[in-house]
């Protein structure tokens, strides 16, 4: 074989097992967006690879390198505007109103809907670049007298509000007033469901005056949402007890969702998927949220 032939096909050896090999490095990591607080509910910031634990069915993966979460690619504001949310209504003009330009400040800014769910769901404002339309439906809110909440119907609609705009890492945002009455007909397992089908996350500020021991079907629903599926999701319920604290734990919430993290782990080459991913912390005074939905 001529000196020159050989050189050219040991160079195309060469360059297919390079990238065969890149291939099979990039099939096996796995990205999960992680948020980190401390007890005090702040970020906890400059975490890195060796605070992190990643396990999928229990079996521990490598951490690869840790970096800066990019922002969510759409946002869906959920508002309940039934009867028992008129007290808060100032609250919420002035919290939302913060918290959109928050996270809209960026050089990348996340598309932003509002939309409320007392009497019924309803769009206030499509998702948009512009926050603008967001802004405006957060200043013109108002309580509808005599109303219960849909909030579970509302997270329904906002999953195919994703789909339609082809949104690939979205979060929904929502304020809900416990002490009213919850109508909707969707069972916190059809909204684990839309949430993974979306891979979606949900995040909530929960108004809870007053224990409910006598709680409907559909309110039982609702805790259940509330106590379990946000955490799945990679959200967090958040439970004020007066309307004053509003407004900072629309700012709190911000400032997490800010700083999460884009944890990068490897995945060894299986024939079975896991059906679990779940992310500890190696530090004692972290907490980390993560979504359980492997992809």
């Amino acid at each position: 074989m001529p000196l020159r032939t050989a050189a050219i096909l040991t160079a195309v050896a060469a360059l297919s097992v390079s990238t065969l090999t890149a291939g099979q490095r990039s099939a096996r990591e796995r990205d999960v967006i992680v948020s980190a607080t401390l007890s005090t509910g702040a970020p906890a910031l400059n975490l890195g690879p060796t605070d992190f634990v990643v396990r999928e069915d229990r079996l521990s993966r490598e951490v690869i390198r840790v970096n800066p979460a990019p922002p969510p690619s759409h946002v869906m504001l959920l508002v309940d505007d039934s009867q028992a949310s008129q007290a808060s209504v100032p609250f919420l003009r002035t919290g939302l109103t913060a918290f959109i330009n928050k996270m809209t400040a960026g050089q990348t800014a996340s598309q932003f809907g509002l939309m409320t769910f007392g009497e019924r769901p309803t769009k206030r404002a499509d998702l948009s670049a512009s926050p603008a339309p967001a802004l405006d439906a957060a200043s013109k809110l108002f309580a509808i007298g005599g109303t219960g909440s849909y909030f579970l119907q509302a997270i329904g609609d906002s999953c195919k509000e994703f789909k339609k705009h082809g949104a690939t890492s979205p979060i929904i945002v929502a304020f809900v007033a416990e002490s009213g009455p919850e109508f909707s007909n969707e069972t916190h397992d059809q909204i684990s469901d839309a949430l993974h089908a979306a891979n979606a996350s949900l995040w909530v500020i929960s108004l809870s005056i007053a224990d409910q021991p006598d709680r409907s079907p559909e309110e039982h629903e609702r805790a259940r949402v509330l106590g379990g599926v946000t955490g799945d999701s990679g959200g967090m319920t958040r439970t004020v007890i007066s309307t004053q604290s509003i407004d900072p734990a629309f700012g709190s919430l911000a400032a997490v969702l800010m700083s999460r993290y884009q944890v990068t782990y490897g995945r060894p080459e299986q024939t079975i998927p896991p059906s679990t991913v779940v992310v500890t912390s190696k530090r004692s005074d972290v907490r980390l949220t993560s979504s359980r939905w492997p992809r």
